[in-house]
């Protein structure tokens, strides 16, 4: 029998992992403002929910998105997307000035309790 931790943990994909982690993230104050689709910057528009921002994301292979402080004016963060692997390991690398790395790390922990590590 599995306890229920484990079958919330079966049960992300990386596109709900990328949801809770961009809702989450938002919760935070952090919000998403660019994709990078491979070749440029693209604005993400404001009425786009989470679910929207990643399957625009999941359109691009190696994607990055930016993210705007709503409370600190001139700090953002850089999210390095890698689709592919575990959903735990969809998130490849991010920018770790002024906060950004620690609400990262606290929004996945959000989805995976044990994060670093998968459970």
């Amino acid at each position: 029998m599995n306890n229920s931790s484990t079958s919330t943990a079966q049960a992300v994909t990386e596109h709900s992992g990328l949801v809770a982690v961009l809702t989450d993230l938002q919760r935070q104050g952090w919000r998403a403002s660019e994709l990078w689709d491979g070749e440029a910057w693209g604005p993400i528009h404001a009425i786009w929910s989470a679910d929207e921002i990643a399957k625009h994301a999941a359109e691009t292979e190696l994607a990055k998105l930016r993210f705007l402080s709503e409370s600190t004016a001139g700090h953002e963060g850089v999210m390095l997307l890698v689709w592919g692997n575990s959903p735990i390991e969809l998130i490849a690398d991010m920018t770790i000035a002024n906060g950004f790395g620690e609400a990262v790390e606290l929004a996945q922990r959000s989805v995976w309790p044990h994060y670093p590590e998968e459970e």
